[in-house]
């Protein structure tokens, strides 16, 4: 368990990173990854965000809950949920800064490449998103938190803004359960790291309460500006800190 000072950095980066997480519907736990691993060991960071980011994307799912696309949801998890649980188990192995290196290249590629989904050269259809799924499945139970890796994607489909939010949190949600079971199997998930993650996620309803008034008062050209500085940011933060 953190001590009073780890308690207090950890609620106050929910908090912000929930409000990041409202706005552009990833970042919550990029943000949150290197405060818990200060406050708790790398060891339970994995644990505790399964529990954060679970209950932080029923947040955003409630405040969106109205625009939520089912298809994509349904798809998306035949994939994510399976390739999920098989990635849990082996993602102690994974050299951390190579998989570090690997996220900063993505997102930052990520830009274009949702230039170009955006286009007539590809047109993302609902029978690409199990695959989509399966991809982000494995890698998520390697580096907890994808939402950036799905981005291109999901807006190449043509979702933007609450629909965007919802659907990708349900998806997100598909995973973070999956991960969760593989953890609790392999005694990965104990009580204490489940009850750290409980009072994170639902400091993270207020956030994603903020993040939902901020997002009703924006353009989708606006919404699209905020994912794309968000995209690039993060992702040299991964280039220049694999670990």
């Amino acid at each position: 368990m953190p001590d009073p000072l780890g308690w207090a950095v950890l609620i106050v980066g929910a908090l912000v990173a929930s409000v990041v997480g409202g706005v552009a519907g990833f970042g919550a736990g990029i943000v949150m990854l290197p405060l818990v691993s200060w406050a708790l060991g790398v060891r339970s960071a994995v644990p505790v965000l399964t529990v954060t980011m679970l209950i932080g994307n029923l947040s955003r799912i409630w405040w969106s809950r109205g625009d939520i696309d089912r298809a994509v949801v349904v798809r998306f998890a035949l994939g994510a949920v399976p390739a999920t649980a098989l990635g849990t188990v082996l993602y102690a192995g994974v050299p951390a800064e190579w998989l570090g290196r690997f996220v900063g290249v993505f997102l930052i590629a990520a830009v274009p490449l949702r230039r170009v989904l955006a286009t007539d050269l590809f047109r993302m259809r609902l029978r690409h998103f199990p695959v989509l799924g399966a991809f982000i499945g494995l890698l998520s139970a390697l580096v907890v938190t994808t939402g950036p890796l799905n981005t291109p994607f999901f807006l190449a489909y043509g979702l933007r803004r609450n629909a965007y939010i919802g659907t990708e949190s349900v998806c997100a949600m598909s995973m973070h359960l999956a991960r969760g079971a593989a953890l609790a199997r392999y005694a990965l998930l104990t009580w204490e790291t489940a009850a750290v993650g409980c009072v994170l996620g639902g400091t993270m309803f207020a956030g994603a309460w903020l993040g939902r008034r901020a997002l009703q008062q924006m353009s989708d050209r606006v919404f699209l500006g905020i994912i794309e500085v968000l995209l690039v940011a993060m992702g040299l933060h991964s280039l220049l800190f694999p670990r």
